[in-house]
């Protein structure tokens, strides 16, 4: 049987003497996309920044298929094919649309170059347009864009998005509601971390809710349709 793309087994971690994760269980398979979802403070963004080793483990366990990558610098993990969209978008602000895409160009695992520079603009025709300006002269929704962008110039396996839509205006939320759909038809795995129930349910296999740091339900997008008092006790919604 193919391993799966990333796995985490009983993964801890936290800031400090503050524990955050509680022994966290994760896979994704290639291809599959995962909703992680939970209210403010429940421990989403510590567990992409453990599974990326931004934050050390502190028991348990991060593999990229066969290989254990817990004690592994966060570069060596990208460079398996995993890349993150951060909360915040982390554009350069002094660098062109252009330059911040061609600083992450890079060919993916096994030299593969599925997402060259035409095809990334191709895909965000607002970015072409933009393609001269500087990072701190986008709206925020073309910032998105452009993040999104320069992860996939990287040619990943897995895209990790951590608040994919938030602070957005409606119409650019649907445009990167969009272009995610477009990745994961282009069959790069994703994980999206994102508070629009319905359009993360739309996108993705299965769904992941954390709660305080321990993943309390996973299950398909239909079974948490179905089940409204589960919506409204661990989303708010």
């Amino acid at each position: 049987m193919t391993p799966p793309l990333l796995e985490a087994r009983g993964l801890q971690s936290g800031y400090g003497e503050a524990p955050v994760l509680r022994g966290v269980d994760l896979v994704v398979r290639p291809g599959e996309a995962i909703g992680l979802m939970g209210r403010n403070g429940m421990g989403k963004t510590t567990l992409i920044r453990t599974l990326m080793g931004l934050l050390p483990a502190q028991a348990g366990c991060v593999r990229i298929e066969d290989h254990d990558v817990t004690r592994e610098a966060p570069f060596r993990r990208a460079r398996r094919g995993i890349a993150v969209v951060p909360e915040g978008r982390g554009v350069f602000a002094t660098l062109s649309v252009l330059e911040n895409l061609r600083l992450a160009a890079r060919p993916g695992v096994d030299g593969r170059q599925d997402w060259p520079e035409e095809r990334v603009l191709s895909v965000f025709p607002r970015l072409r347009q933009r393609a001269g300006n500087r990072g701190d002269q986008l709206s925020g929704g073309e910032q998105q864009m452009l993040a999104i962008g320069r992860a996939l110039m990287t040619n990943p396996r897995l895209l990790i998005l951590d608040e994919a839509t938030e602070g957005l205006a409606p119409l650019m939320r649907d445009a990167i509601w969009e272009t995610i759909h477009t990745i994961r038809d282009a069959g790069i795995a994703t994980i999206v971390v994102d508070k629009t129930v319905s359009a993360v349910l739309s996108l993705v296999d299965r769904v992941e809710i954390l709660v305080k740091g321990a993943v309390v339900w996973n299950g398909s997008p239909d079974a948490l349709r179905a089940d409204e008092a589960l919506i409204h006790r661990h989303l708010g919604v």
